[in-house]
């Protein structure tokens, strides 16, 4: 069927959804000519699904750590947050703005084309007076990722981190874009304008304050010709140095096909007072089969054993039976989550969800590590 516009066509599919609402429906168009949807640029692919409320997903049901089937809390599921940090990897930054200063535990990369927009989760306290008018001093941030050196005390078998000697590995100066409040956190996105390099020679992926991974600085850029080169390059040598948690997100389409993704985007800020955020190419298939507000996704920080697993679902979307049983048995800590918020920013999906339950697969834990991608690789081994 065709339309001259395509909200005649949503439309359309809305009668169709109140009228059957046992039913589920989507669409996919092409505007061939130019933009009808608000805002949207001309020659563009628009899709979206529209669920009937009888078939609206529902969150997951999922076990805690403790075994017991139910909701949390917003006690436990600020606990949560730190039983999952506990099994994962933690990188460590300073963010600056206005003169004060607070500590991150999360910045990732969201949408380098055409603006290198990067992501962080904070108290929403912190940025009350700040401005998106690129010119006022107040929209600008730098954040810097730390480089803290453990140390193994002579006394104990245990490893404490050294925050009073930690150095800086890179840094990248931010104009603040958009600021969404979420839960009482703030939801930051913000374009890099410019990269520059400390002191740190190395940066190290921290799990359990003791080393998991401790790479050199490695330059996509030549330190000498950084101010010169092309913004996206920078960013790109930025991101590099920063070691990532690999993780699949699992969600049931409105088909009934079990999907998934690998990802290095998602973080699990204390700030947001037990949530996760990951973000997702609106090109991908993932997203195409990704419900909405309300919708249940799983998160599985995955572990060594899982280096094929990570690599396969770059590519593929379908999740396999014998992969979705493995990803819940071998993974390192797993999460089971309500989308709370979404929103857009460029080619790129942000979602923020709701931890409804989080458990911690028995296995035997000896040598077995988060799995960590860091230079443009997949570090299986400290």
């Amino acid at each position: 069927m065709t339309f001259d516009r395509l909200p005649q066509a949503v439309a359309f599919l809305q009668q169709l959804v109140d009228s059957h609402p046992d039913t589920v429906y989507g669409y996919c168009a092409m505007d061939r000519a130019e933009a009808t949807w608000p805002d949207a640029p001309a020659k563009s692919l628009y899709s979206a699904n529209i669920f009937s409320p009888a078939l609206r997903s529902e969150p997951n049901s999922t076990s805690t750590s403790s075994g017991d089937e139910k909701g949390l809390s917003a006690a436990e599921r600020q606990q949560a947050v730190g039983d999952i940090g506990h099994h994962t990897v933690t990188n460590y930054y300073r963010c600056t703005f206005d003169g004060a200063e607070i500590e991150l535990d999360n910045f990732r990369g969201c949408s380098m084309q055409p603006e290198q927009v990067v992501l962080f989760v904070t108290d929403d306290e912190f940025f009350k007076r700040a401005s998106l008018v690129a010119e006022d001093p107040l929209n600008q941030v730098r954040v810097e990722l730390l480089a803290p050196r453990p140390s193994t005390s002579s006394s104990s078998s245990s490893s404490s981190l050294m925050l009073d000697e930690r150095k800086t590995g890179v840094t990248a100066d931010l104009s603040l874009k958009n600021i969404s409040v979420v839960g009482g956190c703030a939801v930051v996105q913000a374009v890099v304008t410019a990269v520059s390099l400390g002191e740190a020679e190395f940066v190290q992926a921290i799990y359990r304050d003791t080393y998991l991974a401790k790479r050199a600085v490695a330059l996509d850029v030549p330190r000498s010709k950084l101010p010169f080169y092309p913004l996206d390059k920078q960013t790109k040598t930025l991101l590099r140095q920063m070691p990532s948690a690999m993780w699949v997100v699992s969600t049931s389409a409105a088909h009934g096909e079990d999907l998934a993704m690998t990802a290095t985007s998602v973080t699990v800020p204390a700030a947001a007072r037990g949530m996760i955020c990951f973000n997702v190419g609106h090109s991908s298939a993932f997203y195409a089969g990704l419900g909405g507000v309300g919708a249940g996704v799983r998160l599985f920080a995955l572990s060594t054993r899982q280096k094929d697993i990570a690599e396969r679902y770059v590519t593929r979307a379908a999740l396999g039976k014998e992969d979705r049983t493995r990803v819940e048995e071998e993974c390192m800590v797993a999460a089971s989550c309500t989308i709370e918020h979404t929103e857009d920013v460029q080619d790129h999906h942000i979602v923020l969800t709701k931890i409804d339950g989080v458990k911690v697969p028995e296995k035997d834990e000896e040598g077995l590590m988060p799995l960590v991608w860091q230079h443009g690789k997949l570090i299986t081994e400290s």
